[in-house]
């Protein structure tokens, strides 16, 4: 990203905190689309039968309909825009955060005095944070199963690349893909899914919609299911920076209380016609 873009700009200036600046700086990214991909209407394979993810089973066919993801996780230039643009002040950033906190925030991510890379994910931020950007950019955060099949196609991928893990294809625990934390966004273009989508495996997780429930693909509807009605635990897909490459198989689960942050957390948006 040039030094001197757009982004990079709003991002710099929300971390200084000059709101008007940063305000007329976010403007030129609000109309600029975000790039994402078609995941076209049919069946895909969800779940497994694997005998140690049993809230995975059973392995299931899904029918969906047809939607847009991003192609990459929403990243700090991104998140700065709708910041600029709304003033929302994120759970983290809130006068009754945590103390533990220790100022640390999706402007702080390691703490006062860092800055927030423009080209990073954008990160520490928890489920209505995500919920809240989508909603202004005139999204949502994908269901469960919109995330999978964007990550799997519709041959049952074990990763978003194939059936078997390569370490250079995505951001985890390791030396291998040449990063010690947090990646660029579409750092590795090799990992891509069969539709385009980059980071589906690694670097954060990412919120989903769906409440969690461990047994809920016993039930679940074949068309299109949208998660439980109600419950305590939201899901997170993925894996992560911190996370080795089974946890970033594509159908691994993970459930977190909505309120959670962290620095290997993040998101990205889908649309539907």
């Amino acid at each position: 990203m040039d030094k001197k873009s757009p982004a990079r700009l709003c991002t710099v200036l929300c971390n200084q905190k000059y709101p008007f600046i940063a305000w007329l700086c976010g403007l030129l990214l609000v109309g600029q689309a975000t790039a994402q991909v078609q995941v076209p209407a049919g069946p895909f394979t969800m779940g497994t039968n694997h005998p140690r993810a049993t809230d995975e089973q059973p392995s299931h066919q899904v029918e969906m309909s047809a939607f847009t993801i991003d192609r990459n996780e929403v990243d700090n230039a991104r998140f700065a825009a709708f910041v600029a643009d709304t003033g929302y002040r994120t759970a983290a950033e809130a006068e009754d955060a945590p103390e533990t906190a220790d100022g640390i925030s999706w402007r702080h991510p390691q703490g006062p005095g860092s800055t927030a890379i423009p080209e990073h994910p954008a990160v520490y931020l928890n489920w209505h944070d995500a919920q809240a950007y989508c909603t202004w950019r005139g999204a949502r955060l994908p269901t469960e199963a919109e995330w999978e099949k964007s990550a799997r196609g519709d041959n049952a991928r074990l990763w978003p690349w194939g059936s078997t893990f390569d370490a250079k294809r995505a951001n985890h625990w390791g030396s291998e893909d040449g990063y010690a934390g947090l990646a660029p966004v579409g750092s590795f273009p090799e990992g891509a899914s069969s539709y385009g989508a980059l980071d589906l495996a690694g670097n954060v997780w990412e919120w989903c919609a769906d409440w969690y429930d461990a047994d809920y693909y016993a039930t679940a509807p074949s068309q299109a299911p949208q998660g439980p009605a109600t419950g305590r635990f939201k899901v997170l897909r993925g894996g992560s920076w911190i996370n080795p490459g089974p946890a970033l198989r594509s159908s691994n689960r993970f459930e977190i209380l909505p309120i959670e942050r962290g620095p290997y957390i993040g998101f990205r948006c889908v649309e539907a016609p």
